[in-house]
């Protein structure tokens, strides 16, 4: 006969103590698996979505769009991803975001895109039914658009051209009138000294104020406003109705600045585009990075008067650096003679200088020259449509360089991705 046993409540609770951890376990671990096989499902969805946005930006330039305009991807995504392209500008510069979307997953991409031209001339000069004159160390290297009457050595102030050539590149005839910008940025040139939209912000010396390109456009409005000891990032704007002054201890980082006068003391670095309707002075040994704007648009008639004198309307001072464009733009002449930009010894822009007016230029130009006519004045002498001491060097610009677009010549390239 079996002697029954009797089992300890202790070891009961143990064993079921035992099972229950077990059942715990395996149920964690079908939970992981599954939460596994989720995220890397949802990781594959974002990496198709982030790549959707990238073909949707490339496609979107095969595309005639308008400020406003939504462009969808019209190519059917085989996991469902829908696409869309919104055209829109910062200040001068063409602003394009892409959105990607699948279900409640959601992937933006900004940038900021311009024309990259693989065959950029050095030098395009409106022919004015004179020659132009090359004189001192000036050398033009890459292909130029010259008058009809061609370009000749000249001599200024004892100083001739020496050099073997006067144009190391292909030389093509000009016409009367110059490549004309894409019509949306001109206009964006001269709506830009209007009132903006967007929410009020104030500041005080020593703040960060960081705004992504996702949200509302923060604006600073004021008279007279100093930028010192403060750093600005992203989606900010500028805008004084007398002058804006950027002291060296500002820290700008790709916004816009919007005033009649704009002061950039000596020593300034940073990344913003600079507006304005009547002056910029960027200082002595400033560096502003890619792809940073100063621009200044006339509007309105004047009265010339040729024994008058004009001061520049842009001017680089000696050792300051630009890696962008540097654009004048006018509706009507001016009064006087003179400069309507001024780029002294020793100054570089590494880009582009477009100039619907005169041009001195006695620094460096490492990209392309697009002016009506150069000027030279020394020692109280004018000297018209010539280039004296200046340098044009088309092929020391980066082939991957996108910048201003043109009325034939829409934008193809991103310049920069924002956030």
């Amino acid at each position: 006969m079996t002697k029954l046993k009797k089992i300890k409540a202790g070891a009961l609770q143990f064993v079921l103590f035992i099972g229950a951890i077990i059942a715990v376990l395996l149920m964690a671990f079908v939970m992981v698996s599954h939460s596994h096989t989720l995220f890397n499902k949802k990781t594959d969805i974002t990496i198709a979505m982030i790549q959707a946005t990238d073909r949707g930006m490339g496609a979107s330039f095969d595309q005639p769009l308008e400020v406003g305009m939504t462009w969808e991807l019209p190519e059917r995504d085989p996991l469902g991803i829908e696409t869309s392209v919104q055209k829109d500008y910062w200040g001068l510069l063409e602003k394009r975001e892409v959105i990607s979307k699948k279900g409640k997953l959601k992937f933006t991409k900004i940038g900021l895109v311009g024309l990259r031209d693989e065959n950029r001339y050095a030098l395009y000069l409106e022919d004015n039914n004179r020659p132009m004159v090359i004189a001192g160390v000036a050398r033009i290297s890459g292909d130029a658009f010259l008058p009809e009457r061609g370009i000749k050595m000249g001599n200024i102030q004892g100083f001739g051209y020496t050099k073997p050539q006067l144009v190391y590149g292909r030389r093509q005839q000009s016409s009367s009138r110059l490549p004309e910008l894409y019509q949306e940025v001109a206009r964006q040139l001269g709506q830009l000294t209007g009132l903006p939209k967007g929410n009020n912000i104030s500041f005080k010396k020593g703040e960060i104020i960081k705004n992504s390109f996702q949200e509302e456009t923060q604006i600073i409005r004021g008279a007279v406003i100093e930028l010192e000891n403060i750093s600005l990032v992203g989606n900010i704007l500028v805008w004084a109705s007398e002058e804006i002054i950027v002291q060296p201890t500002a820290n700008l980082r790709d916004v816009v600045l919007i005033a009649p006068q704009i002061n950039i003391v000596d020593g300034t670095m940073g990344n913003f585009q600079a507006l304005a309707s009547k002056q910029i002075t960027m200082g002595r040994n400033g560096n502003l990075s890619y792809p940073s704007v100063l621009a200044v648009g006339k509007k309105g008639k004047f009265e010339k008067n040729a024994n008058k004198q004009q001061e520049p309307s842009l001017i680089m001072e000696p050792g300051a650096s630009l890696s962008g464009m540097l654009l004048y733009w006018e509706e009507n002449d001016l009064e006087g003679y003179g400069a309507n930009i001024q780029i002294q010894e020793n100054a570089n822009v590494n880009g582009e200088v477009y100039c619907q007016g005169s041009l001195e230029l006695k620094g460096n130009v490492y990209g392309s020259v697009t002016t009506q006519s150069f000027i030279t004045l020394e020692k109280g002498n004018v000297y018209q449509n010539h280039l004296f001491g200046g340098k044009i060097e088309a092929n020391l610009l980066p082939l991957a360089y996108g910048g201003l677009v043109f009325k034939d010549k829409p934008a193809n390239q991103v310049m920069k991705w924002l956030y």
